[in-house]
Parts: C-alpha cells; structure tokens; sequence
C-alpha cells in the first residue's frame, strides 16, 4: 500500500527530528565525557585551564539540549 504525500512528507520529517536528536544526544554526550575524564583520570595536559574544560561542558550541553528542541519543533510539523 503506497503512501500518501502527507505521510511520505511527516516520515521525511520524523527522521530529520530523530537525526536532530542524535545529533543532540551526541553532543550532550561528549560535553560531559570529557569534563568527566578530566576530572577522573586527567586526560587533558595540566596546563589546560579548568574554566575552559568545564565551560566546554556547559556549552555542550547547552547546544545539545537546543538541537534536541528544535527536532520537537520539527515534529510540530506533521499533519
């Protein structure tokens, strides 16, 4: 059974939102891996500054969390 336009177009539009989300799931990810590992195991050299290396992790999150938001804003889209 083929699909309608109005599906074709809010699958379309279901998968631009879901890559959206990764994208922000990815970046909230590596925005609170690295602060971690510093923290934990001191992977960055000492002379890194903490502000930078923690700021970084806000930012990330901060970044992540709008991607996310503007897939949900996608989805309000669909018909």
């Amino acid at each position: 059974m083929p699909l309608t336009p109005d599906e074709r177009r809010n699958e379309r539009l279901k998968l631009l939102a879901n890559w959206f989300n990764t994208l922000g799931t990815a970046i909230v990810t590596a925005g609170t891996f690295v602060p971690l590992a510093q923290f934990v195991y001191g992977v960055l050299p000492p002379s890194t500054p903490a502000g930078l290396i923690y700021g970084s992790g806000v930012v990330c999150i901060v970044t992540g969390l709008l991607i996310h938001l503007l897939g949900q804003w996608i989805l309000g889209g669909l018909r």
